[in-house]
């Protein structure tokens, strides 16, 4: 029973909201339908963007317009997609889709205004890896010359009102950064080899810079 229970932990721990909710397939579809409403998409670039199987897809779209949660219009001999916004769980669906299944996209755009002045910038820990809880922190690797902890705590806080969870973010000046990684410092040498969700930059290009 032991070993059971221990098993049991460990799946528990390392299954993220997402997952407990929702097939890969459905997170990318309502990711990208509820996360951009705004926005039609034909069927071809849905399943191009989701990276499922046509099938998959394409069920999914079937069963989402078929309860009423998206629409479908034609355009010449094409088939467009958008979330209802008359749906009666839109609101619901589009927090969601914030919260839980496009963190990523909410995060890069609230570090927008600051892209001039970030070099880097990656998620890391429990969400990269997908094994986030409701509980769990976004942690941000941050990389400027300029930015202060202040500046970067004032940009994230409207975000984390928007997300429902913490923020936590590193920040590193570029020399701090190279410094870091040519001493082979642990925590660096593990978030570069580990996975991560890219938001500015690309993490192997400016570590080799340096």
């Amino acid at each position: 029973m032991g070993k059971e229970a221990a098993d049991r932990g460990t799946l528990h721990a390392r299954t993220s909201v997402a997952d407990a909710l929702f097939t890969a397939t459905q997170q990318r579809v309502l990711s990208l339908l509820f996360g951009q409403p705004e926005r039609s998409f034909f069927t071809r670039e849905l399943i191009d963007l989701a990276g499922g199987g046509h099938g998959a897809v394409q069920r999914e779209l079937a069963r989402l317009q078929a309860s009423g949660l998206i629409v479908q219009t034609l355009l010449g001999n094409q088939k467009h997609y958008r979330a209802n916004a008359n749906s009666p769980i839109f609101s619901e669906l589009r927090g969601i889709a914030i919260k839980l299944l496009g963190p990523a996209d909410t995060l890069r755009q609230a570090l927008a205004p600051l892209a001039d002045s970030v070099q880097l910038a990656l998620l890391y820990g429990s969400a990269a890896k997908r094994g986030d809880t409701a509980h769990s922190d976004f942690d941000l690797l941050l990389v400027s010359e300029t930015l202060t902890q202040e500046q970067v705590y004032a940009a994230l806080c409207a975000v984390e009102k928007t997300l429902g969870r913490a923020v936590s973010p590193t920040l590193y000046t570029p020399a701090e950064f190279h410094k870091r990684v040519e001493q082979r410092n642990p925590f660096l040498t593990k978030l570069l080899a580990g996975e991560t969700t890219a938001l500015i930059g690309d993490k192997h290009a400016f570590a080799a810079v340096g």
